[in-house]
Order: structure tokens, then C-alpha cells, then sequence
């Protein structure tokens, strides 16, 4: 840097020291949330994406909050006609279970419990198999 005032060099030094600074605050912040099995597992669904494989919604990413979910909505959709209505007791929060139940389930209606006395079938996730319904995938399925 020859021809530059002191000041300039030494500004241009603080320049890249808080930008390297700001990058380790970001690196740390992502570390944070950033599990090493997911990031291999994210990776690993790239990796089969870019030579051309497909990869399911049950092993993708819809299914982030509980993975056991995809094999009970799979059930479900399996064991009711398209044209029925399904009552699908979950948790209520997050509220991503019932989006999917009705995104997944389509073009069946879905409706919560308030008003499952509208459905024909009622699918409730993460329950003991009673005498009632038949056994699912992480829950039980009854028709009324």
C-alpha cells in the first residue's frame, strides 16, 4: 500500500477485523442451531437430489418437528377413501400438524377435534390402541 496515509491503512485494518469478527458472531450463532446429524442428513439429501433420486416427504424436511408423524398421516391416507371426511386428533401446537394433515390428506376434508362428530373417520396420533379402532402407525383409526 504504497502512497496511502497511515490513516487510511489503519482503517481498512479495522474494516477486516470487524468483518472478521461479524463472520465469527455469525458462525457461532449458526453453530448454535445447527445439529451436526441434520446438517449430514441435509446434506445427504442434496447429494441424492443432485444425481437425480428422489427423495420422499416421510425422509425430507416436512417432517421436522416429529418424524414419526409421516408414517401416521401414511396410514391414514392409505386406509380412508378420497372422498371421506377425517377428524385428526393431534397436538395442538405447533400448529404444523394439522397443515400437513390437511395438505397431505388431501383431497379428503380434514377437520380438528371440535368438530370431529362431522367425520366419518376419526385418526387420533400418538394413542394406546384401545378395543376401539384399529391400530396405525403411531395411532389408531376408527370409522363411525
Amino acid at each position: 500500500m504504497t502512497g496511502t496515509n497511515p490513516s487510511s491503512r489503519s482503517l481498512v485494518g479495522l474494516i477486516r477485523v470487524l468483518a472478521v469478527a461479524l463472520l465469527a458472531v455469525v458462525g457461532v450463532s449458526m453453530a448454535a442451531v445447527l445439529r451436526p446429524r441434520e446438517l449430514a442428513r441435509r446434506w445427504n439429501f442434496f447429494a441424492r437430489s443432485f444425481r437425480g433420486e428422489s427423495i420422499s416427504s416421510v425422509e425430507g424436511t416436512r417432517f421436522w418437528f416429529d418424524p414419526a408423524y409421516a408414517a401416521f398421516l401414511e396410514d391414514v391416507r392409505r386406509r380412508t377413501p378420497v372422498d371421506s371426511t377425517v377428524a385428526v386428533l393431534v397436538p395442538r401446537a405447533p400448529d404444523t400438524y394439522t397443515y400437513l394433515a390437511v395438505y397431505l390428506l388431501a383431497p379428503r376434508r380434514v377437520v380438528d377435534g371440535p368438530r370431529a362428530d362431522e367425520a366419518e373417520f376419526v385418526a387420533t396420533y400418538r394413542t394406546e390402541h384401545g378395543p376401539e379402532g384399529d391400530p396405525i402407525a403411531q395411532g389408531t383409526l376408527w370409522r363411525r
